[in-house]
């Protein structure tokens, strides 16, 4: 039986996924991962949200309009940034307008040591400072 340590996951990123600069969403990146399953593709993107926010990671990139969009819900239902169980649809909502670079992605992946068997739970105050400090606006 693998231990926590070993296990790792083969993350993909589908080419057509990315744009010109190779950036993708975060939600595309669980999903060819996890070979389009919806229920394992929440589950993903929940914990590498969950992971970014918490690793304080400083390049999530959304367009003006996807931000504005966002804090809107935000503000109308806070669920979208308190609420990324692996069950939760408002992790649909927030990774698919989330996007990294997809080689800074995985490099960042491996050097904060992302272990998909770990729990990370980041305070409901550092989501919201995450979400309006550090995500970039491109």
């Amino acid at each position: 039986m693998a231990t926590a340590e070993e296990e790792e996951i083969d993350f993909k990123i589908s080419p057509e996924d990315q744009d010109e600069h190779s950036f993708v969403t975060i939600w595309n990146i669980a999903s060819a991962t996890c070979d389009g399953n919806l229920e394992q593709t929440r589950a993903l993107a929940s914990k590498l949200l969950n992971f970014l926010c918490k690793r304080d990671c400083d390049f999530v990139v959304c367009s003006s309009a996807n931000i504005e969009y966002l804090d809107e819900k935000f503000e109308s239902d806070n669920k979208v940034l308190y609420d990324w169980k692996p069950e939760s649809e408002y992790v649909d909502l927030v990774s698919q307008h989330a996007e990294v670079p997809g080689k800074a992605f995985m490099s960042f992946l491996k050097t904060h040591k992302f272990n998909p068997s770990t729990k990370y739970n980041p305070r409901r105050a550092d989501r919201v400072t995450w979400f309006n400090d550090r995500w970039c606006i491109g």
